[in-house]
């Protein structure tokens, strides 16, 4: 029976062995023995472990250890000579013949037990450490603490690793998932003794089951071991065994992704335990549970990544010369390519950009983390951000120099970008020898792989050509492309560098239009299809290219191969839809057929109740337009009134991105419901307006009226990290109350946007839901949180408020098109009108169709004033300006009709066949036959190749 005085000092001793004070275990051991003569077990016990502690302070390893290990070939603690251990055996061996049979003594020698094996496992005898361990505990201890709590976690751990290390892997695995079951079950694992010991135990089970050697380990297993780990590891500071650490979650956010793609991610939580799975048919799961899972996967991955950052940058510093990051380029390139599966709104594709500026302090004109900032500023929309980058990477990997730009500025104007400056295209001769004689001697460019390189030069293209308009930095960055796969003989990009050769001087082509750059665009997309047949992108941009040289039938049957490749693809539909159109094609039935079936490939635009701004739905609703212009063309146009009310109804679904934030977002809507306002003008201004004043006054006080209940709807449909706008809402106030009454205030369950980052609330779940909330909480912010707050609109979200608005205006253009040709003035003006409120700033075709209804009415200086407001809105726009001298013409003025269209003729309108038609009306009025006869051979030429639609609609980069 021990005295009260020895329970209060066996109580301090456990204290001490649970704080590791081994210093003070000799005193303790000491008075033990004094006021409890009887306790051999406890005394020689705790002696014989602080000698076994010095000998392991002795063998102390260096954090370093542990920085080259990977899931096949694990650190190993030094090993300690068994003879040197012998002694400690031995005491531990005196220990253990007390016979006493009270419980106290029993628990001590268990105790005992466990240190012994632990003299065995530390110099490598594991067979001998399962021989004492494999039977020691038959059920766990029943208070969760103290030191004999600590022991028990420390003999499933050696005995787990004695099993991993004598190759006997399905009792290793079992052993390990009992820690794991540990760590899970325990409420407060803050103990010092019972964190060291799990994040031992669970380094080596999350390596062994990654590892080439266990093949048996199952999904489930294994993700239990690495959220286990992290949250054995979240209660720690971010210094704490973090060469471990890192090695670990580095290699978990490879398998969580590789999991993921491969379809065996398994959430914390199963979809089917939820609350919202109870209440969703079987048709709606299916989709319902791979957003949840994607939406876990998203968070689950993150939280990895922001410890990752977190354990780099607290070993890593600013390099010095010629150093090289190698632990930030390493997590940069990891946390790329898992982003990449995780997607992101604008928010969280802001605080991607974010983490790699971050890198950048860290790193010293690293290409790698350039390379990546390219790709995101691009993602982001913040073109004009990514055109620095794309700058800066060029020069860190000797693509560019200084004499090479100079020589660009020297060089001939090819082309006009935009805002009507040139733009020189350099020689390629020249460029390809700067290439050769600018590589920076940098010990980063030698990583940058071919692959690397051609990869920016390629997206740089697609920025240029599909967003950006300037075709001659488009021909630029593929010549680039193409010198580095001629210089590093990477054959396997061939067709990939001549692709982008032919798109970009098919688009230099389209906005200068010169004979030469369509045979080299022709002539490298060619050589492209030669390198690989079976690319359905080569096919369609060639189709491309052959339709706007005017070869139709080429054309439909290169289309036609690519819609073979990819039938999903929509702009072939289109594209193969605008041919059949072509009368040379004779084929209006086909073209209504054929545009039937590529709108019936995109069901999801017609079913989701809301729909993001893409370029996807763009060509949608274009292909759409054609189709009521086909209908319309075939059936007449009161036949046509169904396709433009679907046409309305799609465009109802829209959400775009908000270029103005919440606290004034009322003016937004205000704004762009006057169209004009946005732009700082008004309405009835110097140019004046298209309709009746009153028509006008009421649309705006409509719009005013409504901006505040249209911003509450507004919010109410917000995504999760940015809110975008309902075009419905911003355009036409009717439309709002029918959304929210078919609806509601919100998006469905099912919609993606619905389905945001949301905390889980589940209370009662133990497991491995809690491994996953423990790292959650230990990382206050999650890694792509934009710690900005609110930033100024992207380019790309300037462009798309510009398309949407351009794509509104084109709708109501096309309804006044409509009543034009079936006689209704007054609806057709009526029309026009909601097309100004939309845009009268910058789209002249509300000006020419203005001018059109009133030649109609024969009021011809009305007329000529909207086509010439029209040219004050774009100065070189064709339609506008042959309309103009068409009217001229009517009233005679034939000499000021002939100057027009020659301008037009010889210059962007050099494909319109009424241009050349009335151009050759004149020559006619004017006895010049020659020129006559050549201008209608010329016009009936290009009205039999001419289509319903421009081929210029269509995006010529995939």
């Amino acid at each position: 029976m021990l005295t009260n005085k020895a329970i209060v000092i066996a109580k301090d001793i456990d204290l001490a062995r649970c704080k590791s004070n081994w210093q003070a275990i000799p005193e303790l051991a000491r008075r033990f023995k004094k006021h409890n003569p009887n306790g051999i077990v406890l005394q020689q016990s705790i002696l014989a472990e602080c000698s076994l502690n010095q000998l392991l302070s002795q063998k102390q390893e260096s954090k370093q250890a542990f920085i080259n290990d990977t899931p096949n070939q694990v650190t190993l603690s030094s090993r300690i000579d068994p003879n040197v251990l012998k002694p400690i055996q031995q005491q531990l061996s005196v220990a253990l013949t007390d016979k006493e049979g009270s419980p106290e003594t029993k628990s001590y020698i268990q105790m005992s037990k466990v240190i012994l094996a632990e003299t065995y496992f530390i110099s490598g005898e594991y067979s001998k450490t399962i021989q004492i361990l494999l039977h020691l505990y038959q059920q766990s201890p029943e208070v969760n603490s103290g030191y004999a709590y600590i022991l028990y976690l420390r003999a499933m751990v050696m005995k787990a690793i004695s099993f991993e290390l004598l190759n006997e892997k399905e009792k290793a695995l079992e052993s390990f998932n009992d820690i794991v079951i540990f760590v899970n079950g325990s409420p407060n694992l803050i103990e010092r003794g019972l964190v060291e010991w799990a994040e031992k135990g669970l380094y080596r089970a999350t390596l062994f089951a990654l590892s080439d050697r266990c093949q048996t380990a199952y999904v489930p297993q294994v993700m239990n071991f690495i959220r286990a780990y992290q949250k054995t590891c979240s209660s720690q500071s971010n210094t704490w065994r973090i060469y471990k650490r890192l090695i670990v979650t580095r290699y978990s956010s490879k398998y969580l992704a590789d999991i993921y793609q491969a379809g065996a991610y398994l959430p914390p939580v199963d979809y089917k335990l939820t609350e919202e799975a109870k209440q969703l048919s079987e048709s709606q799961y299916s989709m319902a549970r791979e957003a949840y899972n994607h939406q876990l996967f998203s968070i689950e991955i993150m939280q990895l990544h922001t410890v990752y950052e977190r354990l780099v940058y607290a070993i890593t510093q600013f390099p010095k010369s010629g150093q090289v990051n190698t632990l930030v380029i390493d997590f940069i390139d990891r946390f790329a390519k898992d982003f990449e599966l995780v997607g992101g709104t604008e928010a969280e594709k802001r605080g991607f950009v974010e983490v790699l500026n971050r890198a950048s302090l860290r790193t010293f004109n690293s290409a790698c983390v350039t390379r990546h900032l390219f790709h995101a500023l691009v993602k982001l929309g913040d073109f004009e951000e990514a055109e620095l980058a794309l700058r800066t990477y060029l020069y860190l990997v000797g693509l560019e120099s200084k004499p090479l730009v100079e020589s660009r500025m020297t060089a001939p104007a090819l082309a006009s970008d935009t805002s009507g400056e040139s733009m020189p295209v350099p020689d390629y001769q020249v460029e390809s020898l700067e290439v050769g004689q600018n590589k920076l001697q940098d010990p980063q460019q030698s990583q940058e792989t071919a692959e690397n390189k051609i990869g920016v030069l390629t997206g740089a293209v697609k920025m240029y050509c599909q967003e950006l308009a300037k075709g001659a930095e488009a021909v630029t960055m593929a010549e680039l492309a193409f010198a580095v796969y001629n210089e590093e003989k990477c054959h396997e990009f061939g067709a990939q560098v001549y692709r982008i050769l032919g798109v970009s001087f098919g688009f230099l082509a389209s906005q200068k239009c010169r004979p030469e750059y369509h045979e080299k665009a022709l002539s490298a997309l060619h050589k492209s299809l030669e390198l690989d047949t079976q690319c359905w992108e080569t096919y369609y941009q060639l189709a491309l290219q052959l339709a706007e040289m005017r070869d139709i039938l080429k054309a439909v049957t290169m289309v036609s191969q690519s819609l073979q490749l990819k039938p999903s693809y929509l702009p072939s539909w289109h594209l193969l839809t605008l041919l059949c159109t072509c009368p040379i094609k004779e084929g209006m039935d086909q073209a209504v057929k054929t545009c039937e079936l590529g709108l019936h490939e995109s069901p999801t635009v017609i079913k989701d109740s809301w729909i993001d701004f893409s370029e996807d739905v763009s060509q949608y609703i274009l292909l759409q337009m054609t189709y009521t212009l086909l209908v319309a063309r075939v059936h007449g146009p009161e036949q046509a009134s169904v396709a433009q009310e679907n046409l309305f109804q799609t465009f109802g679904k829209i959400l775009v991105p908000e270029l103005i934030a919440d606290s004034t977002s009322n003016l937004l809507h205000e704004s762009i419901s006057q169209g004009n306002a946005r732009y700082g003008m008004v309405l009835s201004g110097s140019l004046g307006n298209i309709v009746e004043p009153s028509i006008v006054s009421n649309s705006v006080n409509r719009a005013r009226s409504t901006s505040n209940a249209s911003t509450f709807t507004t919010r109410s449909v917000s995504s999760f990290t940015g809110r975008r706008l309902h075009l419905a809402e911003m355009f036409d106030t009717a439309s709002v109350k029918s959304v929210q009454g078919k609806s509601g205030s919100k998006p469905s369950l099912l919609d993606p946007k619905s389905l945001v980052r949301k905390d889980m609330n589940y209370a009662g779940t133990t497991g491995s839901l809690g491994s996953f909330q423990s790292i959650a909480s230990s990382t206050h912010h999650t890694l792509l949180e934009n710690s900005a707050g609110l930033s100024r609109p992207t380019t790309l979200a300037k462009l798309q408020h510009q398309r949407s608005c351009k794509i509104l205006c084109d709708l109501w253009l096309l309804s006044a098109e409509s009543f034009l040709q079936q006689g209704k003035i007054d609806e057709a003006l009526k029309a026009v009108g909601e097309a100004e409120n939309v845009d009268w700033t910058t789209h002249a075709g509300v000006w020419c169709l203005l001018g059109r209804i009133r030649l109609v009415q024969k009021q011809y200086k009305k007329a000529i004033i909207a086509f010439e407001k029209g040219l004050v809105t774009k100065p070189n726009d064709v339609e506008c300006r042959v309309w103009l001298a068409k009217t001229h013409l009517d009233l005679g003025d034939v000499e000021i009709a002939e100057g027009i269209l020659e301008n037009v003729t010889q210059e962007n309108g050099w494909d319109n066949s009424l241009a050349w038609f009335y151009l050759g009306e004149i020559y006619r009025m004017t006895d010049r036959t020659e020129r006559t006869k050549n201008c209608f051979f010329y016009a009936l030429e290009l009205e039999s190749t001419t289509p319903i639609q421009s081929f210029t609609i269509l995006p010529r980069f995939v």
